[in-house]
């Protein structure tokens, strides 16, 4: 008798949220859908150059350990060519692994940030968008920049109730640990650590014993040995770890390029593009007009914000980003997309706020508001999938591309 209070308010809580719970089921099921459908089919079953490069990177553990860049996603990939898979669809079945991650990870920041609506909404964004499909589907290590850039901001996020927690310093240090091993990431890592020193601290702080430092600190150290050992015996790996391309003598022509590689990738996500055709379709932008006006609301909503602590990690963090494209070049804007759309889920928070505001009692206006944008975001969304499984499939630049059959 005493559990069936407990039942009632269960069912209570599941009408309440029945909708989102509803939207969460449809996610998950279109997300399994963009990931998996015709992964290998999708290219004839063949592969660009960039996907033999990644498959000969892990070719061995001996290979891995000489050169252990990106050595979470080669690590995989070794253990499924070991088990006798070596088609291009168990390559890219890997990457599809760190977007599955990397999709987690965002509406975890999402709903810490904005309320379940805004969260499911701006994490559809980030699903459906073109430049997501094309790196979570493609057999490369790029979609760790993706995963390793929300991870840093999931650990170093201000979240008091979470760095109040046993496992707060473990899962900090761990994670921060792993992600060093991402090319250009320990910029990011450093920055991240710097300005959100107070969540490291009061993780120390909240673990219960001793021994649970010492283990987290030990554990990290070890993860990160194997590298510090190969950056040790190869030294030129040093250059491709702190993720600088610029080749030549110091001097002004550095920071002609950075300029150049920060004005490309700042265009690339409003105007025009000029990317490889392994990665994305002629010269389209990377976010639609919808997204951009988001964007851009977000943005003034967190300039009118500064002091919040996560607008100053938004800004340290996204500042950093900038610099490592300006000197590793321009194929690092990944680590720039998880700030775009964290910036278009301020926008649609901030819009439907100032709407709701407006119209506080009249339910046909509150719902209006509400149908507009989702409305919106749906036919974004059908912009972006229809741009990435239909127009750059049947390009002629993508299947000249896609020319080795594995």
């Amino acid at each position: 008798m005493k559990k069936r209070p407990k039942i009632k308010q269960f069912f209570e809580t599941s009408k309440e949220y029945r909708w989102y719970i509803l939207f969460t089921v449809v996610g998950i099921c279109l997300l399994s859908f963009l990931l998996w459908f015709r992964l290998g089919s999708l290219t004839s079953g063949k592969a660009a150059a960039i996907e033999l490069q990644t498959k000969a990177a892990a070719a061995s553990w001996q290979a891995i350990i000489l050169n252990p860049l990106n050595a979470p996603y080669k690590i995989l990939q070794k253990i499924v060519i070991a088990s006798g898979h070596s088609g291009i669809t168990s390559l890219r079945l890997i990457s599809t692994f760190f977007g599955l991650a990397a999709v987690c990870l965002f509406y975890f920041v999402a709903r810490q940030w904005h309320s379940m609506r805004v969260a499911l909404l701006a994490s559809w964004l980030f699903i459906s968008s073109a430049w997501f499909l094309h790196i979570a589907r493609l057999g490369s290590p790029d979609i760790l920049l993706l995963t390793a850039i929300l991870a840093v901001i999931v650990v170093l996020s201000p979240n008091r109730r979470g760095r109040q927690s046993a496992l707060a310093l473990p899962s900090t240090l761990l994670i921060l640990s792993v992600v060093l091993y991402v090319p250009g990431m320990v910029w990011l890592v450093l920055a991240g650590g710097i300005v959100q020193r107070k969540n490291i601290v009061e993780a120390w702080k909240a673990s219960p014993q001793n021994l649970i430092r010492i283990v987290s600190v030990g554990a990290s150290a070890l993860l990160v040995i194997p590298l510090i050992y190969a950056l040790v015996k190869t030294p030129y790996l040093l250059k491709d770890w702190l993720g600088y391309q610029i080749a030549g003598p110091v001097g002004t022509h550095i920071l002609v390029s950075m300029f150049h590689n920060v004005a490309n990738a700042a265009s690339s996500f409003v105007y025009q593009s000029s990317f490889n055709a392994s990665y994305w379709l002629g010269n389209q932008p990377l976010l639609s007009s919808f997204e951009i006006a988001m964007a851009l609301l977000g943005s003034y909503f967190y300039a009118c914000h500064l002091r919040a602590a996560r607008t100053r990690l938004i800004i340290i963090l996204s500042a950093v980003a900038w610099f490592v494209i300006g000197v590793d070049g321009v194929m690092n804007i990944t680590i720039l997309v998880p700030f775009a759309y964290l910036l278009v889920a301020a926008g649609i928070a901030y819009i439907l706020q100032v709407w709701l505001k407006t119209f506080p009692n009249n339910p046909v206006g509150r719902n209006f508001g509400i149908t507009v944008v989702m409305v919106a975001v749906m036919l974004t969304s059908i912009y972006q999938t229809r741009s990435y499984f239909v127009a750059w499939t049947y390009n002629s630049e993508t299947i000249k591309t896609f020319d080795t059959k594995l």
